[in-house]
C-alpha cells in the first residue's frame, strides 16, 4: 500500500498492564502521538487501522504473547514495515536474540531507564520517518519516470538521448519512425549513424546538432533547409530540430538530448498559402498584390537600362451579360479558356495578371519600339475574337484594352495604372471590342471629369445646389403660365457647370438621387413662398429615371406636399420616355399613385427616345414637351418641321396638352401658334432665373 510521510509520528503502546502503559506515555512524551491497547488479541487490529510508525510491545501477555502479535505484524505486507520494540523484565541475552529474531528492531528491558528508553525510541522514530520518505521518494520518482516515459512516446516529435560521448541511450517510437531504426538497435549507436541528416540542396551531410550542444555545453538549433535520410527507404524528410545537453544537480554533464519533426507539410503548406495570398483561385495568375511587386521591379528596371514598360488593362466587353444569361459557373470556364488563349500568345517576361472578375492586366517590360505592344494588343484582340466551345457550344468575346507606358505616359507603377484604366474607359466609350493608348489630353479630360464630379458631390453633401426657374408662357400673349425648375451647380471659382456635364455625371456617379430629392425639396419651398406672396403657379421638376424607379419617391412627394401645403395641382413632374419604358408595369403603378394625388405628368423632351402611341395610351400622360432640337431648326429643317407638326397633332388626337421648348425667336412663336401649340418656353422669353430675378420678371409684367 502507499505510505505517505505524517509530519508528527505515531506510536502504539500494547501491554497488558496499564501501570506499564501510564509509564511509558509519561517517558515518551512530545515523541509522537501515543495510542495503546491493553489486549494482546486486539493488537494486531489497531496496528493494521492506526498503522503507527513504532509499536512497543510487552512480550509476556495473556492470550496472545509478544512474539505471535509481531508473527502476525511481520507475516502481512500491510503492516510489516512497523518498527517493533519488545519489552520485557527479562534481560537474559536469550530473550534479547530471541527478540530481534522475530523481527523486533530493538530491545528495551524493565525497570526503564528513562534516558535511555526515550533516546532510544527517538532514534527509531527517526529512522522509521525517514524510511518512509525515501519510500514515498522513490514512489514519486518512479510515477515521474512514468510519465515522461509516457509523454516522450506520446508526443508528436521525435526524441533521442545520448550520453556525453553522443552515444545513443533513448529513442521514442516517432524517432524509431522517421529515422527507420528500433530503439534496441540503435543503443549503443552514435548519433551521426542513426540520424543521417544533410543539407537539402547539395545533399552534403551535415553535423548533428547534438555534437555541438556537448561540445559547447549549450542548446543548438540545427541550421535551416535540413533534410533526415530514413534507413530502409532512403527518403528523405525536411525536420527541424533543437538539441541541449543535460547536467545533474552538480553542473556535471550527463548527456544530451534532440528533439526534431517532420516540417515537410508545413512547408508545403506554407508554400501553398503563399500562392494563394499572391494569386487569384480561379485562374492561378498573379493578383493584384504580385501585379504591384512585379510593376514596381519592372519600372525600376526599366529606369536604369532606359526602356519602356507597356500596361495594359483588359476588360471582357459584357461579361456580366454572360454571367446572367449563362450562369458564374459557365462564365468562370470562359475565363480559364481565355487565360489559356492569352498565353500562348506571351513571352515568358510578361506578367498576365487578374485584378476582378473580368478585368486582367499585363506588364509587358522592356520595350523599345511602341509597335511592340501595339502589336501584342492587335493579337490580344485577334485570338479572342475567336469562338470559345464549352460542352459542344460555342460562345463569343470581345475585349477592350487600355495601354499606358512608363516612363512616357506615367512617373510611378501606380499612376501607370490609372492612366491605362482611362485608356480603358476611352476604348468603352468608342464602342468597345478595341484598343486605346492613353493621352495627354485624355489626362486632362479625365481630371477636368474629376473635378467636376468633386464640386457636384460637395454640392450634394453640403446642400448647396441651386435651383433657377424658366418660365413657360402663352404663345398667344406671353402671360406666365407656369415654371420649371432646373438645377444649377457652381465651381468653386462661382461658374455654373453646364446641366449637359453634370446631369450625365451625376446619372454615371449615383448622385442623381440624392441631386433629385433636393431639388424637389427646393422647389416645394419656393412653391410655397410664391403661394405667401399671393402667386399660384405651377410649377414643374424633373425626375430622373433612377428617380423614377426610387420606391421612396412617392412617399416623399406625398410629404413635401403636406409640409409646404401645396395643392398637388401646382406640381407637375417630368419623366422622361425613356423612364417609363424601362419597366411598364411599374411606371403604370407610379404614375396612378401620382394621379391619385392629383399630381400632373409631363413626358420631357418627346421625340427623341422611344415615342409609341401605344404608351401614351396606356400611362395617361397630361403634357407633351416638344424636344427643343425640332423646335430649333422647324424653320429650316423640313423633317423637323414635320417631326413637330405631327408631335402637335398627336397631343391634339390624344387630349394631351403640348408645350414647345426651345423657343427662341418671334418665328418660332408663330409657326408653333399656327400649328395649334398653345404653350412654349425658352430664351425668346427668358433664360432660368434665379429666384429672386424670377419674382423681378413676374412683377415686371412680363
Amino acid at each position: 500500500m502507499e505510505i505517505s510521510v505524517s509530519t508528527t509520528p505515531t506510536l502504539l503502546i500494547v501491554d497488558d498492564k496499564p501501570a506499564n502503559i501510564a509509564l511509558l506515555s509519561d517517558m515518551l512524551e512530545g515523541l509522537a502521538d501515543i495510542y495503546f491497547v491493553d489486549d494482546s488479541t486486539k493488537a494486531f487490529d489497531r496496528a493494521l487501522a492506526l498503522q503507527p510508525d513504532i509499536i512497543l510491545l510487552d512480550i509476556e501477555m495473556p492470550g496472545m504473547s509478544g512474539f505471535e502479535v509481531c508473527k502476525l505484524l511481520k507475516n502481512n505486507p500491510d503492516t510489516a514495515a512497523i518498527s517493533v520494540i519488545f519489552i520485557s523484565a527479562h534481560t537474559e541475552a536469550e530473550v534479547e536474540f530471541n527478540s530481534l529474531a522475530f523481527g523486533a528492531i530493538d530491545f528495551i528491558g524493565r525497570p526503564f531507564n528513562r534516558a535511555i528508553c526515550r533516546l532510544r525510541v527517538q532514534k527509531h522514530l527517526l529512522l522509521q520517518q525517514q524510511a518512509k520518505a525515501l519510500l514515498e521518494s522513490k514512489q514519486r520518482l518512479y510515477a515521474e519516470t512514468q510519465r515522461l516515459q509516457v509523454t516522450l512516446n506520446s508526443i508528436g516529435d521525435a526524441v533521442i538521448a545520448t550520453d556525453t560521448d553522443a552515444i545513443i541511450t533513448f529513442m521514442n517510437p516517432i524517432a524509431e519512425r522517421m529515422t527507420g531504426w528500433h530503439q534496441a538497435d540503435a543503443l549503443g549507436q552514435p548519433i551521426n549513424e542513426v540520424m543521417a541528416l544533410r543539407e537539402t540542396e547539395n545533399k552534403q551531410r551535415v553535423t548533428n546538432p547534438i555534437i555541438l550542444a556537448l561540445k559547447e555545453q549549450r542548446i543548438v538549433a540545427m541550421a535551416l533547409d535540413c533534410e533526415l535520410v530514413h534507413r530502409n527507404t532512403a527518403q528523405a524528410a525536411a525536420v527541424e530540430d533543437s538539441a541541449a545537453p543535460i547536467f545533474d544537480q552538480n553542473g556535471k554533464m550527463l548527456g544530451a538530448i534532440i528533439v526534431f519533426h517532420d516540417v515537410g507539410e508545413a512547408k508545403a503548406l506554407a508554400t501553398k498559402m503563399s500562392f494563394l495570398a499572391n494569386h487569384d483561385q480561379l485562374t492561378g495568375l498573379p493578383n493584384r498584390i504580385l501585379l504591384h511587386d512585379r510593376l514596381n521591379q519592372a519600372c525600376r528596371l526599366a529606369t536604369i537600362i532606359e526602356r519602356k514598360v507597356g500596361v495594359m488593362v483588359i476588360d471582357i466587353d459584357q461579361f456580366k451579360y454572360l454571367n446572367d444569361s449563362f450562369g458564374h459557373q459557365l462564365g468562370d470556364e470562359l475565363l480559364q479558356l481565355l487565360v489559356k488563349r492569352l498565353q500562348t500568345i506571351l513571352e515568358p517576361d510578361h506578367t498576365l495578371a487578374r485584378t476582378g472578375g473580368d478585368e486582367f492586366v499585363l506588364i509587358y517590360p522592356d520595350i523599345m519600339q511602341i509597335e511592340q505592344i501595339s502589336n501584342l494588343a492587335q493579337n490580344i484582340c485577334r485570338v479572342v475574337r475567336q469562338s470559345f466551345e464549352i460542352r459542344n457550344k460555342k460562345y463569343n468575346m470581345s475585349l477592350s484594352v487600355g495601354i499606358s507606358l512608363y516612363p512616357t505616359d506615367s512617373s510611378s507603377a501606380d499612376e501607370l495604372l490609372r492612366h491605362a484604366d482611362l485608356a480603358l474607359f476611352k476604348a468603352k466609350q468608342e464602342g468597345r471590342n478595341r484598343f486605346c493608348f492613353f493621352s495627354d489630353e485624355m489626362g486632362r479630360r479625365m481630371l477636368l471629369r474629376h473635378q467636376r464630379e468633386q464640386a457636384l458631390r460637395q454640392a450634394v453633401e453640403h446642400d448647396r445646389l441651386e435651383v433657377h426657374f424658366q418660365p413657360k408662357v402663352s404663345l398667344a400673349d406671353g402671360s406666365v403660365i407656369g415654371a420649371e425648375a432646373l438645377v444649377r451647380v457652381r465651381h468653386e471659382n462661382g461658374s455654373l457647370i453646364p446641366p449637359s456635364e453634370f446631369i450625365p455625371l451625376a446619372e454615371e456617379t449615383g448622385l442623381i438621387i440624392p441631386l433629385g430629392k433636393q431639388v424637389l425639396v427646393k422647389s416645394c419651398q419656393q412653391s410655397a413662398r410664391w403661394q405667401q406672396a399671393g402667386i399660384n403657379l405651377p410649377l414643374s421638376v424633373n425626375i430622373a429615371a433612377a428617380q423614377f424607379t426610387d420606391p421612396s419617391l412617392v412617399g416623399l412627394i406625398e410629404h413635401l406636399l403636406q409640409d409646404y401645403k401645396i395643392a398637388s395641382q401646382m406640381l407637375e413632374l417630368e419623366v422622361t420616355e425613356t423612364a417609363l419604358i424601362d419597366n411598364p408595369q411599374h411606371t403604370a403603378s407610379v404614375l396612378a399613385q401620382f394621379r391619385n394625388l392629383g399630381i400632373t405628368i409631363a413626358i420631357d423632351d418627346f421625340g427623341t427616345g422611344y415615342s409609341s402611341l401605344a404608351y401614351l395610351k396606356q400611362f395617361k400622360v397630361d403634357v407633351l414637351k416638344i424636344d427643343m432640337s425640332f423646335v430649333k431648326d422647324m424653320l429650316v429643317d423640313k423633317n423637323d418641321y414635320a417631326i413637330v407638326k405631327t408631335i402637335i397633332m398627336l397631343g391634339h388626337s390624344m387630349q394631351i396638352a403640348l408645350v414647345a421648348e426651345g423657343v427662341e425667336t418671334a418665328e418660332h412663336q408663330a409657326a408653333l401658334l399656327a400649328l395649334g401649340c398653345c404653350y412654349g418656353q425658352g430664351y425668346y422669353y427668358s433664360k432660368p432665373l434665379a429666384a429672386d430675378d424670377f419674382m423681378q420678371y413676374l412683377k415686371a409684367g412680363k
